[in-house]
């Protein structure tokens, strides 16, 4: 993502760039970074002092960060707090989107299918076949795990709370969320928000494996299906019930034989942003750019119509 990101930002007339960088790492090697500024944090400097002086140094600030935590909102705020320009949604949008069982209800009251969240300790429905257990404010299929059933779920869930130390004990059970397995395909949309206009830039198929009841994402075929008025519908449908969604942003789904069911909403770039160059031969930062500046924003045309496929977690391509 940082390396598709920057090469983007440095094609853009007048664009200097800069990224953080823990001195406990190798010097980057992608080449797409070498045109943009590394700037190390030692690391005995605490994370949120080196961010405000880069911030501080900065005209705008593109957040990459997770939402567990509340780090990407954090990181966001900061920004604003600064008075500089912030790439990417609101930090209100990013609050309620970091809670999977938050989005779930806002969208479910706004009419939109969803995968319900269940909380430890509450009743949970009579719904056959495999469950999920993961953190509320996971990002990605961190921590995420499948059991055969409802009552295997809510024991995995519950053992949770008996093995964890001291008083961290309910804050751990509290944040977890039980939701029943979707049959379906897994989907997700990279979505373009800006000027009031949502453009659903890629379709993209999710391919995942199961290993020893741990979910993990193998490899994303970016712009493997055209874009459909359903799936642009229902982007926009959701921008417009989050306030807040400016600029780029991520809607997982499943894709069953009765339509769309949204999993979560990613306030933020998501590894598929890596296949849209490629795939589309579109400059997604150049519009970003434009409109959280007021710039004209420069016409969306689809150069290219390639599926493109990104491997992750070392996996080999299919």
């Amino acid at each position: 993502m940082l390396a598709a990101l920057i090469g983007d930002l440095l094609e853009l007339p007048g664009v200097q760039v800069s990224f953080a960088r823990d001195a406990r790492l190798p010097a980057p090697v992608h080449a797409r970074l070498h045109g943009a500024r590394a700037c190390w944090r030692a690391p005995q400097a605490a994370p949120a002092e080196a961010l405000a002086r880069e911030i501080a140094a900065s005209d705008a600030t593109w957040p990459i960060a997770p939402e567990t935590g509340g780090e990407l909102e954090r990181a966001a705020r900061a920004v604003l707090s600064a008075g500089r320009v912030l790439f990417g949604p609101d930090p209100e949008a990013i609050s309620l989107a970091a809670s999977k069982s938050a989005t779930a209800q806002c969208l479910a009251r706004a009419g939109i299918a969803v995968v319900p969240c269940f909380r430890p300790g509450s009743t949970w429905p009579r719904i056959e076949g495999a469950w999920v257990v993961k953190p509320d404010d996971g990002a990605g299929c961190l921590g995420m795990r499948v059991f055969r059933n409802r009552e295997a779920a809510a024991t995995a869930a519950a053992a949770v709370g008996t093995t964890t130390a001291g008083g961290q004990c309910a804050e751990v059970v509290q944040g977890l969320i039980a939701q029943p397995w979707i049959e379906g395909d897994a989907m997700s949309l990279c979505v373009l928000a800006s000027s009031g206009q949502v453009d659903v830039l890629s379709v993209n198929r999710q391919q995942l494996r199961l290993r020893d009841g741990a979910v993990e994402l193998e490899a994303i075929d970016v712009n493997c299906e055209p874009v459909t008025a359903p799936l642009t519908a229902l982007a926009q449908r959701v921008a417009d019930t989050i306030a807040g969604l400016h600029g780029y942003f991520g809607i997982d789904f499943v894709r069953t034989a009765a339509g769309p069911v949204v999993i979560e909403v990613n306030p933020r770039l998501t590894s598929s942003y890596a296949g849209l160059k490629p795939a589309l031969g579109l400059n997604v930062a150049q519009r970003v750019l434009a409109a959280a500046t007021g710039a004209s924003l420069p016409s969306w045309r689809a150069h290219r119509g390639f599926p493109v496929r990104l491997t992750l977690n070392g996996h080999a391509s299919a």
